[in-house]
């Protein structure tokens, strides 16, 4: 690939996201929550607050919603939100690739809440551009993939989204998505209740794909699980189960039953 091409690829891979004191939405070390300066930005618009992520306005629209039926009024500071958007708040080096062949090493971390890769040239870089979501276009970072495709989610319906497999070079692949959500904060009703800050939650959902087909959502039950394998292999996964007794919601049993059933 010549340099004038590379330099094409990585225009159309990326879209430049606003980074100025005033208009960035995700400042390094701020975990994604929001300064009251920042939810100024994004209630009147000005300085580019919203760069190319239109889904943080969505988060901001849902926490707002839920703070008024509090009747709390939506004034968040850092110390107001626990938790982070990202699974690693740190960019790491990470490999690009188009149609699965790597052509390019840059600084990645991934946004859980919103589902989008950020990335960088430098370590040092003020400049967070967001990886275009198209399936043509993945990544690596911290050793896991992260393949934009289609899948069927818990209520069957189709998605496109960021999934990372964890199985995979046989009949059966198995994929995770690790999400982050929003919770509301719960204040204490009484001095003897408990009080719950607004946070973000880690979420993981498992996904199946079968003979090269969409992943589809699996159940973390021993019954679902067992369901996703064809007939003609239960008899053998349900010897397995029998005999090493896995937990069927530890990504570490999954991985190694899902490796067995493959050499069936």
């Amino acid at each position: 690939m010549t340099k004038r091409n590379l330099l094409g690829t990585i225009m159309i891979l990326c879209a430049v996201m606003s980074v100025s004191a005033q208009g960035n939405i995700h400042v390094q070390g701020e975990g994604g929550a929001f300064s009251q300066d920042r939810l100024a930005l994004l209630k009147n618009g000005e300085g580019g607050g919203l760069g190319n992520n239109p889904a943080m306005m969505d988060l901001y629209n849902d926490m707002r919603m839920k703070f008024g039926r509090m009747g709390e009024e939506v004034n968040l500071t850092l110390d107001d939100i626990n938790g982070t958007i990202y699974l690693n708040e740190n960019f790491t080096l990470g490999t690009l690739y188009e149609d699965g062949v790597a052509f390019k090493k840059l600084y990645l971390r991934y946004d859980a809440y919103n589902d989008e890769v950020e990335l960088k040239e430098s370590v040092d870089s003020d400049v967070v551009r967001a990886m275009v979501q198209h399936p043509r276009y993945s990544c690596s970072m911290n050793g896991n993939e992260y393949l934009y495709i289609e899948y069927l989610n818990e209520d069957g319906e189709s998605k496109e989204g960021y999934l990372s497999p964890l199985v995979s070079g046989g009949d059966y692949i198995l994929l995770v998505k690790n999400s982050k959500v929003f919770k509301e904060g719960k204040p204490a009703k009484t001095s003897l209740d408990n009080s719950f800050p607004h946070r973000f939650l880690d979420e993981t959902e498992y996904y199946v794909s079968k003979n090269g087909k969409s992943p589809v959502f699996m159940k973390t039950r021993k019954s679902d699980v067992l369901s996703v394998f064809a007939e003609k292999h239960q008899k053998a996964i349900k010897s397995y189960m029998k005999d090493k007794r896995p937990n069927v919601k530890d990504a570490g049993d999954l991985i190694n039953l899902f490796a067995y059933a493959n050499t069936l």
